[in-house]
């Protein structure tokens, strides 16, 4: 089954019957907006959590029901961003902060772990950390029109930045893992004033491909569905999914409220050809 959380409720989707359910119908608070992103979500002891730059939250699989942990108190975690690895939580943010955290889970408590060098941040993918073997890479946009791979290294104190890869396309979407690749969709084209200032903007429906063994970037040849940003990515056995966002119509942004099937075997035939 698959959990997701809004504004206000929590649904569970069922892969065998194909249907939606409505779980829990007093879920403010637990994400912040975009809720499929800037939020931490991860298991432990059988728990869903969910951290952001507000809350650490709790949900209860048996009762259906959400506990707020910890209320955080100006934390300057936006955008936050964390791995939970070997029942530990690392957490950072360089929007505004350089330091990586440690959960303290026994105190409910963010605890000081690690420096590193903050560089311009544009925004990130939804779920824009990829384990890939044993390592694990953060990408995020490091200008309107480029993404930047790093590798976190050293027990998770230091973000060694990899390469960057720039494009037309606005890099703000959804990105996969698959064998050695980090597959993502850069969202659309964009249009800025002398200012620097987005005037226009139109999606689309290119994906592009990273591989931690070459180093190399490349395009997919192929196009998947409409094009979107802030979409949830979903990989259910050997299935990738896209769920809900927005799309651009007319220059105005609308929400999509439907989850689309990604067929990426034309995708794998060439990346491993």
């Amino acid at each position: 089954n698959l959990y997701v959380v809004d504004e206000s409720k929590t649904y569970k989707y069922s892969f065998d019957s194909s249907s939606w359910e409505t779980i829990n119908a007093a879920s403010e608070g637990v994400a912040v907006f975009p809720y499929l992103n800037y939020n931490i979500s991860f298991i432990r002891n059988k728990k869903w959590h969910i951290l952001n730059e507000y809350s650490l939250s709790m949900f209860d699989f048996t009762s259906n029901t959400w506990e707020e942990i910890k209320r955080f108190q100006n934390s300057d975690l936006h955008a936050t961003i964390g791995v939970y690895v070997n029942e530990t939580l690392y957490v950072f943010s360089d929007i505004i902060r350089d330091e990586i955290f440690k959960y303290d889970f026994e105190n409910n408590e963010l605890l000081p772990y690690s420096t590193f060098e903050k560089k311009p941040n544009y925004g990130q993918l939804v779920k824009s950390i990829y384990k890939i073997g044993e390592s694990y890479y953060f990408t995020k946009l490091s200008d309107y029109n480029s993404i930047s791979i790093y590798k976190w290294n050293n027990n998770f104190k230091t973000l060694e930045y990899i390469n960057e890869y720039e494009t037309e396309y606005i890099a703000q979407d959804s990105g996969f893992a698959y064998k050695d690749n980090i597959i993502f969709d850069l969202g659309g084209e964009n249009s800025v004033d002398e200012n620097g200032e987005i005037t226009s903007f139109k999606l689309t429906d290119k994906f592009y491909y990273y591989n931690v063994t070459n180093n190399e970037f490349h395009e997919v040849k192929n196009s998947f569905c409409q094009g979107r940003f802030a979409s949830l990515p979903i990989k259910h056995d050997d299935s990738f999914f896209l769920l809900g966002g927005y799309t651009i119509l007319n220059n105005q942004r609308k929400e999509v409220q439907v989850m689309d099937q990604l067929s990426f075997k034309k995708t794998i035939e060439i990346i491993n050809p």
